[in-house]
């Protein structure tokens, strides 16, 4: 009844060739012996160029393979162990690889078999999720729990480093009357139209801009003097007036972190500076 199934090497062959996975074949020297037609594809290698080549060379970091090698030594299998590969170009791509020894008829280890899977997509939408989770959905500025945890960060890294921290925080003035008459989609707009001033002012991948509560928004601005923070202050507060031609204003402080002192501190003095400018009218700029 089996008579007509393939022979042993045309199943080899067709799994080789059809198989969507990566699939390579080491010997004990860990070079490779054979791999699948996808893996040529996924690295941008022909054929010819991956027999033979050594396989810590597809790594991104060689040591990855060493530290893969010493997890397969102690449990005898590996399964869905996420590392990265270089493409030819150089470029990084992310795995999840399975890995085995094969053996001879005496037991000998002659080499590993690897079955890798391509998971950058996993990978993007894991970034994009984690984003989600620390973002504030109106404003698409870091959330309040974001907040909280890298303020306490950037402290410490200021203190360890005796290196200059800033912080800005920002209150809109008129706000809540501007929303009772206007709606709440309207407000909703004046919050996303001052999440977008904020983006614009920033450093970008180095100060981080958070909404703080309501309409309350902080910036973290690390590597920065109390001055230079004020100026940059002072250009948010013109922008949100201009935009919103005074119906809204910002009433705005400023802190500086002291030598050893905590997140706590720095809050407070913005937070003391901020209600100085708006006890003062608003729309203005004060430093604590």
């Amino acid at each position: 009844m089996f008579k007509n199934l393939p022979k042993k090497k045309d199943y080899f062959d067709w799994f080789m060739k059809s198989s969507p996975d990566l699939i390579v074949i080491s010997d004990s020297n860990h070079k490779v012996l054979e791999c699948s037609d996808s893996t040529e594809k996924f690295l941008g290698y022909a054929k010819k160029e991956l027999i033979g080549k050594s396989i810590s060379e597809l790594y991104y970091n060689p040591a990855d393979r060493y530290k893969l090698l010493r997890l397969l030594e102690k449990t005898g299998s590996v399964i869905d162990y996420e590392t990265r590969l270089k493409t030819k170009s150089g470029r990084m791509v992310p795995i999840s690889t399975s890995m085995t020894y094969y053996r001879d008829e005496k037991g000998r280890v002659l080499g590993t078999l690897g079955l890798a899977k391509d998971i950058r997509r996993r990978k993007e939408l894991e970034q994009k999720l984690a984003l989600m989770a620390i973002t504030d959905g109106l404003t698409r500025l870091y959330d309040r729990g974001h907040f909280n945890v890298m303020v306490n960060k950037a402290v410490d890294n200021a203190n360890r480093h005796k290196s200059p921290l800033s912080f800005i925080m920002l209150d809109l003035d008129g706000f809540k009357e501007y929303n009772d008459t206007n709606g709440h989609l309207e407000g909703d707009r004046v919050l996303n139209t001052v999440g977008h001033v904020l983006h614009e002012m920033i450093r970008p991948k180095t100060d981080t801009a958070y909404r703080y509560g309501g309409d309350e928004f902080v910036i973290l601005l690390p590597g920065l003097f109390e001055d230079a923070a004020t100026r940059i202050a002072e250009k948010i507060r013109r922008k949100i007036e201009h935009l919103f031609k005074h119906k809204i204003t910002g009433s705005i402080g400023v802190s500086r972190l002291r030598p050893y002192q905590s997140s706590y501190s720095l809050i407070k003095s913005a937070d003391e500076a901020m209600y100085k400018s708006k006890k003062a009218g608003g729309n203005r700029v004060s430093v604590g």
